[in-house]
């Protein structure tokens, strides 16, 4: 695989390295974690270097919730990625902003992510969305019949509130 940078929109998701990488994500990801918080996508990659990402990741560690929480990025065109592959090619080698997706593209991101959910409720007891308005609607579609997920406001100022959403459920497991 060459490590060279995708960019582009729609064709993006089918690109080799990119179904590569999503399938593997279906195929091969485990996770023993009982709750995922599912994040947007960044244009920072790796996507930690991002102020939110930065933000959360820290508030995880402080509160020792890291070890019970799986993150997910999710996005265009890798659908999930986990936190733990956010550095994997080519998920730090993509530029696909969000307004080049179009009404087939965002049919096949649903498609893909529910297939991903599929996987991933038998992970996980729990769904948390921390994610900016695009994603939580593809999500919140992509996850419906599958897990009534909880949803928090995507804003610097909800973390604490975000903070006390997982610690709660936390608790419960």
């Amino acid at each position: 695989m060459s490590e060279k940078t995708l960019s582009g929109g729609d064709e993006l998701f089918f690109h080799p390295d990119v179904l590569t990488f999503y399938y593997s994500v279906i195929e091969e990801w485990k996770s023993e974690k009982k709750i995922a918080l599912l994040l947007g996508c960044t244009k920072h990659k790796p996507y930690s270097r991002s102020f939110m990402h930065k933000k959360v990741i820290g508030m995880l560690r402080k509160h020792s919730l890291d070890s019970k929480v799986q993150e997910y990025i999710i996005g265009e065109p890798l659908i999930a990625v986990p936190r733990e592959w956010e550095t994997k090619y080519p998920a730090t080698h993509y530029d696909f902003p969000p307004e080049k997706m179009t009404e087939s593209g965002r049919k096949v991101f649903i498609n893909r992510l529910n297939l991903f959910f599929k996987k991933a409720v038998k992970m996980h007891n729990f769904f948390i969305v921390f994610a900016p308005n695009h994603h939580k609607r593809i999500i919140l579609e992509s996850i419906d019949g599958l897990a009534h997920p909880i949803v928090v406001s995507y804003n610097v100022y909800r973390l604490p509130v975000l903070l006390e959403i997982l610690k709660e459920v936390a608790h419960e497991i």
